[in-house]
């Protein structure tokens, strides 16, 4: 079952089944090629999986009651990232050996060889992520060439990096996308995309990692005058749009990472001018709407969490955003 916000590409699938015959197709079309039995214990089994789709990305919600054995090709296209809430699996792996997870283990599923996937009465939360988006983001951010970026290890790098991915994962899930009143708007769809790869590149060993030592020992870049004023109106004039680090790249002619580390040199923090200028943006909808609601406007502005809006709000104007609805 599939239901969606018409015109932003978000869609929410609902699939439930205790065939290996469904469950084979449903894998096929959202993950690999997958061959299905029941468990050791030979029992029925039952398979649930929520998901919301949006742009380059797929957040869902699984769980297996009993056990299935699976055989599955390596996903394509897509990195999958597994997070144990429950139960126990294990991957035995072509490519990378065998993998036990339980509960709290966070790992990326094998991009190479076929693996045997064994689960046990087990829930997980699952991230899936445009893997051309993520190597975009990668030369965007960081310089590599797209087409040389690649994922070279499973796990993540540190205890630490797990627990933060897990964290991100459920900010965005439940507290962004899963507000609907931001549902419909881009700046907020792509900022959630941003957030995860920005948090994936940091949390699994690939290309773009390998390369930061060598790359935070460059001295930061002197950007002129002229190309920070530049960067400054753009983010203005264009505060009602998605802005990405592809902007910062063009802008700038460097990769994402260092721009922001040369406007910051300069004086001038790109999150933080985009945030004043989309917080008076805010205000003059408040001010010219026929009917305000600031609920609605501080979603439209890209603002994620209203509390903190309202604090900002009040503290910026000297009102809150109801007053200014009211005056």
């Amino acid at each position: 079952m599939a239901d969606g916000v018409p015109g932003t590409g978000v869609v929410r699938i609902s699939f439930r089944s205790s065939e290996p015959a469904a469950v084979e197709q449903f894998a096929a079309e959202h993950y690999a090629a997958t061959s299905v039995r029941p468990g050791e214990s030979g029992r029925a089994f039952e398979l649930g999986h929520d998901t919301l789709v949006v742009p380059g990305l797929e957040l869902s919600q699984l769980w297996v009651t009993l056990g299935i054995d699976a055989l599955m090709d390596p996903v394509q296209e897509r990195y999958v990232v597994d997070t144990v809430c429950d139960g126990r699996m294990q991957w035995d792996t072509e490519a990378y050996g065998s993998i036990r997870l339980g509960a709290g283990d966070v790992a990326l599923l094998p991009v190479r060889g076929r693996f045997r996937d064994v689960v046990e009465d087990i829930d997980l939360d699952v991230a899936a992520l445009d893997a051309r988006r993520v190597a975009a983001f990668a030369e965007q951010m960081h310089g590599i060439p797209a087409e040389r970026f690649a994922v070279t290890g499973l796990l993540p790098v540190s205890g630490a990096a797990a627990r933060w991915w897990d964290a991100v994962l459920v900010h965005v899930r439940d507290r962004v996308l899963g507000n609907p009143l931001l549902l419909d708007n881009p700046m907020v769809l792509d900022a959630a995309f941003h957030r995860l790869a920005v948090t994936f590149l940091a949390t699994f060993p690939n290309t773009a990692l390998d390369g930061e030592p060598e790359r935070s020992r460059r001295p930061v870049p002197h950007l002129g005058r002229g190309v920070v004023a530049r960067v400054v109106d753009y983010l203005h004039s264009h505060a009602d749009l998605p802005i990405g680090p592809a902007d910062l790249v063009r802008l700038t002619d460097m990769p994402a990472r260092t721009a922001l580390a040369s406007l910051r040199r300069a004086g001038v923090d790109p999150a933080l001018v985009l945030w004043h200028s989309r917080l008076y943006g805010a205000r003059r909808d408040l001010l010219d709407d026929d009917r305000p609601d600031p609920a609605r406007t501080a979603a439209r502005w890209g603002f994620t969490h209203l509390g903190r809006f309202r604090v900002a709000y009040a503290q910026e104007f000297g009102e809150t955003p109801e007053e200014t609805a009211r005056s």
